[in-house]
């Protein structure tokens, strides 16, 4: 091994093992004085402005709310299409712009994240598609008063991003601790295999896995050919060896779809790509999502205390991709 490789290792060993030691007192200080807070959602038996409205008229606020030009600026995507526009002061209907999938996952999502968790995710109050648009979902949804957390971020002092990121890591812990029976397949939540998506699949054809072995088995596939290509002796390293289960993983938690809400807490969005992987994938998802995004530095810092610090599977990666 070269001087610099070496030199490169050991530094990651050590700061490896440094987050390992901040996330043991994280999770103790959590554990004793924080543990199991009762939930304070908005309960699902509160009504809506909109519960009496037929689709068809939701359908009209919303064209109305397009022409008023009432749409959220934050909510643009990759092509300059505005998703969510409001339709009330308090409820917003989100488009999902061809990335519908049946049944719709991310209604789902955030449904079994809100049943099993206390994390703050919008309430989905309705469903709607209409003869003018078959092939798309609207979310009919509570609307977030809040900023995005790139917005609010570089303004925070050091103890305001600490919490930020204390606050994720007790989220992605919920998220872990999820017991059901659809973990056993890997992708979005189902008792059947579905088209897995998200950044560790960018560029790669997209499949469905009936098993965490045939998941397994198509990366170490990728790995072996890109070795391979690249002259490169296969390599022993399988980050999916220890994985005994897979978690509940959102996919795409970057500062877009972290929300700083008005009521004080942080907010999670966008749960379109939200699957059951291993625990390394939601690392590996958060780096991808920060380097395509420019991430600060600081928030890089954060990653490894919010999701574990996985630099070998990150590496391991390098090849796949």
């Amino acid at each position: 091994m070269a001087p610099i490789e070496a030199y490169r290792r050991l530094k990651e060993i050590s700061l490896t093992i440094a987050y390992r030691l901040l996330i043991y007192l994280a999770d103790f200080l959590e554990d004793i004085f924080w543990a199991r807070r009762p939930k304070d959602l908005r309960l699902v038996e509160e009504t809506s402005e909109v519960d009496h409205w037929d689709d068809e008229t939701i359908w009209e606020r919303y064209c109305e709310a397009i022409e008023a030009e009432r749409g959220l600026p934050e909510s643009i995507d990759g092509l300059g299409y505005i998703q969510i526009h409001k339709i009330t002061d308090n409820v917003v209907v989100k488009r999902t712009l061809g990335r519908t999938f049946d049944p719709p996952r991310e209604a789902l999502a955030m449904e079994f994240v809100r049943k099993h968790t206390s994390i703050p995710v919008p309430l989905v109050l309705r469903i709607v598609q209409t003869e003018k648009s078959e092939d798309e979902h609207f979310y009919v949804m509570d609307f977030v008063d809040g900023q995005q957390l790139r917005h609010v971020w570089p303004k925070l002092s050091i103890w305001g991003k600490l919490r930020v990121a204390w606050t994720l890591r007790s989220y992605i812990r919920q998220l872990r601790r999820i017991n059901s029976t659809l973990s056993s397949v890997p992708g979005p939540l189902g008792d059947k295999p579905q088209i897995c998506i998200g950044y560790i699949f960018e560029g790669k054809k997209r499949t469905s896995f009936p098993d965490l072995a045939a998941l397994s088995a198509w990366f170490n596939a990728y790995v072996r050919c890109s070795r391979s290509r690249a002259g490169l002796p296969p390599t022993k390293y399988d980050p999916f060896h220890d994985c005994k289960r897979m978690v509940m993983t959102h996919m795409d938690l970057n500062m877009r779809n972290i929300l700083v809400g008005k009521d004080g807490r942080i907010w999670i969005i966008d749960w379109d790509w939200s699957e059951f992987y291993p625990e390394w994938f939601e690392y590996v998802s958060m780096f991808s999502a920060a380097n395509n995004n420019s991430g600060s530095k600081s928030w890089m810092r954060c990653i490894p205390f919010i999701t574990d610090p996985c630099v070998e599977p990150m590496r391991w990666l390098e090849d796949f991709n």
